[in-house]
């Protein structure tokens, strides 16, 4: 990443904002990163890093949790198709119960890390700092800077 945050144009931190800020937004937040990475990549490389890196963490976190919640979920009910056994009265076990319950938690974190991180993520550049998503903003820079020595 070229450009730093210190570096950028008060138009380039806000676009940037605005691109972290679609965590707002629940399942439809990465349609803000998206336009903003699609129509400004090529005006700015700053504005073009903070978009792509809230697009891919937006589409990332959402996906990764539902697809845990999708497993559990199968696992829960899955093991429900063969009927309960007579003496439960058709109520569920206290281990589904507690399967359910952390599922819902898990996906309740997942959505306030989501939150937290993309305006942690706008203020960060709004006051005119460098910010990184954990993991994947350490791996986008190396992808970029590597993809420019082809």
């Amino acid at each position: 990443m070229s450009t730093s945050a210190q570096q950028a144009s008060q138009d380039e931190r806000l676009l940037a904002a605005v691109a972290h800020s679609g965590a707002l937004l629940p399942f439809l937040g990465f349609i803000v990163p998206l336009h903003i990475w699609i129509t400004q990549r090529d005006w700015s490389k700053f504005v073009h890093f903070q978009a792509l890196q809230a697009l891919i963490y937006q589409l990332a976190m959402p996906s990764a949790f539902s697809v845990v919640y999708l497993l559990g979920f199968w696992g829960l009910y899955g093991t429900m198709l063969g009927g309960l056994p007579d003496g439960l009265g058709g109520a569920l076990p206290s281990g589904l119960l507690t399967l359910r319950c952390v599922l819902v938690g898990m996906i309740l974190v997942g959505w306030g890390l989501t939150l937290l991180f993309g305006l942690l993520g706008a203020s960060r550049i709004l006051a005119g700092r460098d910010f990184l998503y954990p993991l994947l903003g350490r791996w986008l820079v190396v992808y970029m800077e590597g993809s420019k020595n082809i």
